[in-house]
Formats: C-alpha cells, sequence, structure tokens
C-alpha cells in the first residue's frame, strides 16, 4: 500500500457520474458477475491493473474506487475514477493490446474480478448486459483516443521505409497511436533527446512503460502481442488470411460453436482494411471506411471465442492424420492442428510498372492512403494510378487535404468505376483528371519528387512527393495454396470444378463422397474470397463466401473426411 498516495486531477477530470461511460449495473447484473468472477479487496494505493498490462480482467466494483491513470513521458494523467456500480474495462480484452491506462485503489476497495475469456463468453450469452459491457468499451477507446490519452507515439522520418512499415502496422491493427516527424515536429525531438535517443536510432515507438529503438514491423508486433500464442493448440476451423471473407468465416463459425482461429499475414481487413471509404456495402448508407470495417467485423469475431493473430503467416499445412487433424506449421515456429482449414489469403496490389518504382516504395509510392499520408500531403500535390474503386476512394479523400490531385488512368473513368465516385470527382475542383495516360517514370534522390506522365500528348513531369498506386491486385496465389488445384490464373478451383482438376484424383484419396461447395481438390479445404477462380472482388461477396463455407465446414465435419 502507498501511504503518500495522492494522484492530482486533470483539469478536464472526465465526470465518473457520466451516463454512457460509466453506466451503473443493476443488483441483478452484479450478483450474476459475482458469480462467476473472484472477489479481490485492495487498500488505498494498491495497483489494480498496470498501464500495458495484457490479459487484463474486468473489474466490477462493489465499494470503494478505481483512480485512472495515464502514464506519459511527461508525466501522470489521472483522468477519472470508476466508482461502485460501475465496471473498469477496456476493449484490449478482445483486441489483445496492452491496457492504455493503469488503475489503483482510491481507497479500500471490493472488486469482482472476470478474466477475458469469461468476458467474452458473458458478451456473446448475455444479450441485454453482453451489449452493455461491449458498448461501454468501445465507447471509451473512442473517448481515450479523442483526447490522445494512453495513445503510444510513432517518431521518425517521413521518409524513412522503416518508419512506413511500422506506420502501417499500428494503423492497420487498430492500435492507437500518434505519428510525429522529427522534421516537423519540434516537441518530439526534444522528448527524444531527453530520453537519450539519437536519430539514427529511429524509428521510435514511446510507450508508456517502455521505449522500442529502432522499431521494426517485428519488434513491434512482439511487443504489442498482435501475434498469438497458440503453439500446440487444436481448433475446428484454422482460416488463412483475415480479410472480409476470413473475418467473416470467423464471424459465423465461432458464433455457431465451432473453435476458430485467423492466422493473417499482416493486419486484419486485408485489402478493403485500406480503403478510404467504402459507400456502397449494403446497411451503411453515409459509407464506413476499410479500417471501421475491418474493427467491428474483428471485435465481432472475438465477442464469439475466435482467436485472430496478426503479423502471422502459415507455413506448411499436413495431410490429414490423428482423428482427422491437419497439422499447419506457422512462420514463426509455432504449430496448430485444425479440423478444417480455409483458404483466404485474398490478393496482393499489383505493383506500380513504372521505371524506379521499386527505388520509392514507402518513400512516396504507396499502395493505401490511411489518413496519415492524407494529412501528410497537406498543400501539395499528389498523383492517384488507377481507373477503379480504390483509386476512386482514394482521389476524394485526398483532394480534401491536398492542393491538386492528379488522377492518371489509362481508360476513362466511366469504364470501371462506380458512377458514385465519377461524380464526386467531377465535383472536386482540385482533381484533375489524366484519361489515356499511365506512369512512365519515378524521379528523386532521397525521396519522391516527380513523375512523369505519358499518353495523350507529350510526356509531362508533374512535380509531387506522393503517389498512390491503385491498379488492382491478383491472386496470392504462392506458398500454401500451391498444394490445392488452381487454374492457369492462379485462382483455386472449388467445388465442381475442382473434381474436374488433373490434381483432383490425387488429392483427394479416395474420400467417398465428391467436393462441397467452395471446397478445393483436398477434402477438408476450402478456398473463399479473391484467391477463389470465380469471385467478383466485392466486400459483400467476400463475406457471403465466409458465411457459405461454414455450412460446407459443417457438412464436412459431420460426413467425417475433413
Amino acid at each position: 500500500m502507498a501511504s503518500d498516495y495522492a494522484p492530482t486531477p486533470v483539469e478536464d477530470f472526465l465526470d465518473p457520474d457520466h451516463p454512457t461511460l460509466f453506466p451503473r449495473l443493476t443488483p441483478e447484473q452484479i450478483e450474476y458477475l459475482a458469480e462467476i468472477g473472484t472477489q479481490l479487496t485492495f487498500a488505498r494505493g494498491d495497483v489494480v491493473f498496470e498501464h500495458g498490462q495484457r490479459e487484463t480482467p474486468l473489474y466490477v466494483v462493489q465499494s470503494g474506487a478505481i483512480d485512472v491513470i495515464d502514464h506519459a513521458p511527461e508525466g501522470d494523467r489521472y483522468f477519472t475514477q470508476c466508482r461502485a456500480g460501475t465496471f473498469a474495462a477496456d476493449i484490449s480484452m478482445f483486441t489483445g493490446e496492452p491496457t492504455l491506462a493503469a488503475g489503483y485503489a482510491a481507497e479500500p476497495t471490493s472488486l469482482v474480478a472476470l478474466p477475458p475469456e469469461d468476458v467474452r463468453r458473458v458478451v456473446a450469452t448475455t444479450a441485454e448486459l453482453g451489449d452493455l459491457l461491449l458498448r461501454t468499451m468501445v465507447t471509451r477507446r473512442e473517448w481515450l483516443q479523442g483526447r490522445g490519452l494512453g495513445q503510444q507515439r510513432l517518431i521518425g522520418s517521413r521518409w524513412s521505409g522503416e518508419s512506413f512499415a511500422v506506420r502501417e502496422l499500428l494503423e492497420r491493427n487498430l492500435v492507437p497511436f500518434t505519428w510525429h516527424d522529427l522534421a516537423t515536429d519540434a516537441d518530439s525531438r526534444i522528448l527524444i533527446e531527453g530520453l537519450g535517443i539519437g536519430e539514427a536510432e529511429c524509428p521510435v515507438l514511446v510507450r508508456s512503460d517502455s521505449v522500442i529503438r529502432r522499431a521494426t514491423v517485428t519488434s513491434v508486433a512482439d511487443e504489442l502481442g498482435l501475434r498469438a500464442q497458440v503453439d500446440g493448440q487444436s481448433f475446428d476451423v484454422v482460416v488463412l488470411g483475415g480479410g472480409p471473407a476470413g473475418l467473416a468465416t470467423a464471424v459465423y463459425a465461432s458464433s455457431e460453436g465451432l473453435s476458430t482461429l485467423v492466422v493473417e499475414r499482416f493486419a486484419p481487413g486485408g485489402q478493403a482494411g485500406t480503403s478510404a471509404r467504402i459507400e456502397n456495402y449494403l446497411g451503411f448508407p453515409t459509407g464506413l471506411t476499410g479500417a471501421e470495417l475491418a474493427r467491428r467485423a474483428t471485435l465481432q469475431a472475438r465477442k464469439f471465442g475466435a482467436v485472430i493473430s496478426s503479423v502471422h503467416e502459415a507455413s506448411q499445412v499436413s495431410e490429414p492424420h490423428d482423428g482427422g487433424f491437419r497439422e499447419i506449421g506457422l512462420a514463426d515456429g509455432q504449430r496448430v492442428r485444425g479440423r478444417c482449414v480455409v483458404l483466404a489469403p485474398g490478393a496482393d496490389y499489383r505493383r506500380l510498372p513504372a521505371e524506379n518504382a521499386d527505388r520509392f516504395e514507402g518513400l512516396g509510392l504507396y499502395y493505401a492512403a490511411t489518413h496519415i499520408e492524407a494529412q501528410q500531403c497537406s498543400e501539395e500535390d499528389v498523383v492517384v494510378v488507377g481507373g477503379a474503386n480504390s483509386a476512386g476512394q482514394a482521389a476524394v479523400k485526398l483532394a480534401d487535404h491536398a492542393r491538386e490531385v492528379h488522377v492518371v488512368a489509362r481508360r476513362p473513368l466511366e469504364a470501371a468505376m462506380s458512377r458514385y465516385l465519377v461524380d464526386q470527382i467531377e465535383a472536386k475542383s482540385n482533381v484533375r483528371v489524366w484519361s489515356g495516360c499511365e506512369v512512365r517514370s519515378l524521379e528523386g534522390d532521397e525521396k519522391l519528387e516527380a513523375v512523369v506522365i505519358s499518353g495523350a500528348g507529350p510526356d509531362r513531369r508533374v512535380e509531387t512527393s506522393a503517389l498512390f498506386a491503385m491498379i488492382g491486385a491478383s491472386p496470392r496465389s504462392e506458398g500454401l495454396v500451391q498444394f490445392v488445384g488452381q487454374d492457369d490464373k492462379g485462382f483455386v478451383v472449388t467445388g465442381e470444378e475442382a473434381s474436374r482438376h488433373p490434381d483432383f484424383p490425387r488429392h483427394w484419396n479416395g474420400a467417398d463422397r465428391g467436393p462441397l461447395l467452395l471446397e478445393c481438390t483436398r477434402p477438408g479445404v476450402f478456398a473463399i474470397g479473391d484467391v477463389r477462380r470465380g469471385s467478383t472482388k466485392r466486400v459483400a461477396a467476400a463475406v457471403g463466401d465466409g458465411a457459405l463455407v461454414v455450412r460446407s465446414i459443417h457438412a464436412s465435419l459431420a460426413s467425417g473426411q475433413a
């Protein structure tokens, strides 16, 4: 117990009686949670939970109170308190992230603690109470982010490829952080100098309890726990890929009682997760960003108990053994077993076929237009290459920040872009469309400085520091997908087409049934989303595949030939 415990509240201290952020539980709800959880008592000043702690329980406050404090390098910020009848919990128990603040007993305090797995069970099985808990946790996270509380700070150079990679990792995995460019942010330069960190050690991720120097995708993923520890575990369904198709499979499979693991090579959401705005997805008349879609789908899947692991990739899938389980080897050495395997690797961005393009990836050439890139291009000229919806979404988003947006497309926009996006582009006074043209080369020394546009007359040099290439994607059919039948373009064949594939007799190995809907040339292995032959390359269609494949998974498991 800390006898001198006396934190000082911040000026804009959050009212502990705020009805949305601190809803009071009914006596019946508290009694129900107390029957599930563990009773704990704390003396004044005792640590209830640490800042940056993983697998933190939900705490129901029966008596006393919890002071909630953000430990920042500049000093502690005591910003609110959880009082009797409320609960302390963060959405991190669903996302796997560390907590964004610390909790201390404000006085002698009695609590009920529920570990994350019990909280997820409550959310999935008790409609009213579960909705209240989940809704409150999501709202709290939004409130914290809106005030910069608990956010990590990534400090580096805008023109560093490693900085860009880590920034994309954090952004795509929905980790709360702020980006600080050393060239323009004097406070961040002072901060790292005060921590004894040189510019050569950037990018640096500054957390409440640690500093990651020379941050890389791997070191940050490991530090933040983005990669699940599942070695030796068995699942009914192992999904390889966490785009809309893979996440939909996780939602429907786990909600129907199937233990489910999703292994995603970078971040949930896939290519759709990078979309600036999706306006033609059923049920969202005002549209939503790809990041919002990924966040909602990830929370929904985890609510039903699915395990989702980022920065994780499968390296090998075995033949069935030990009761029909296939063993899946992961790139970091972990191994899991799955009764059914769902291939949902999606597609890879097509690389820009322009001179010097490979030199400038992350140094001015980007394949996604997140809000960070958009803000960094404020009052600059930018170039978007492509004539389909992803290019249109990027152009509309960038036009709100850039001085001028040049859209370079080989065909008229109407040929491949939805009409609503064409109309929005035409309404933007700072968007110029180069129809019938292409980017021939990129120029610059340490970073992108200009592009050369050819077609429709003499070549034209346009000065720019940012080019966004949105020129489609090809099926990600290398690696593991090679062990099932594919067509001549690399798309995986399923169902009736699988039964006609030349590899089918060898792969099927005598199973006494034909391939189910979305099943590959190997029994118990399914393919969905963009990698599947015949897919329509739309978010809604990918989600439909994810829902549909679960029906076939049930049939496969029932047949005993998964």
